[in-house]
């Protein structure tokens, strides 16, 4: 779970975790690669605007050096549809905020069937 709104962290992690997830939440990009470095990673969840390293350089970090890790992330912005397509096609899996909370489950399930695939 990358966000730098806490109250977004907090939120996702406790969704999750309620439906058996373990979860690591960080508030910005620079962590999240911190992180990707030491974990393999059923879902990403990522914010775009963010401080340090944004959601967009994630994304260019891990076509770079995970680019099988990009089936498994889930952006989350609040720029709507036009926000995707910056990092489009590596990035499949957008859920606009304020977000459905079904949804998200829905497609963290959906990444998590691609990893054992």
């Amino acid at each position: 779970m990358v966000d730098d709104d806490a109250a977004i962290r907090i939120l996702v992690t406790r969704i999750f975790t309620r439906h058996g997830f373990i979860v690591d939440a960080v508030p910005d990009g620079a962590e999240a690669i911190e992180q990707l470095l030491r974990h393999d990673y059923a879902v990403i969840t990522l914010d775009l605007m963010m401080p340090r390293i944004d959601g967009y350089a994630v994304v260019r970090y891990l076509l770079e050096h995970q680019p099988g890790t990009l089936a498994r992330v889930i952006v989350m912005s609040a720029f709507g549809a036009g926000a995707i397509q910056k990092v489009c096609p590596p990035v499949q899996r957008f859920i606009e905020k304020p977000f459905d909370v079904q949804r998200l489950l829905a497609e963290a399930a959906e990444c998590g069937r691609a990893v054992s695939a």
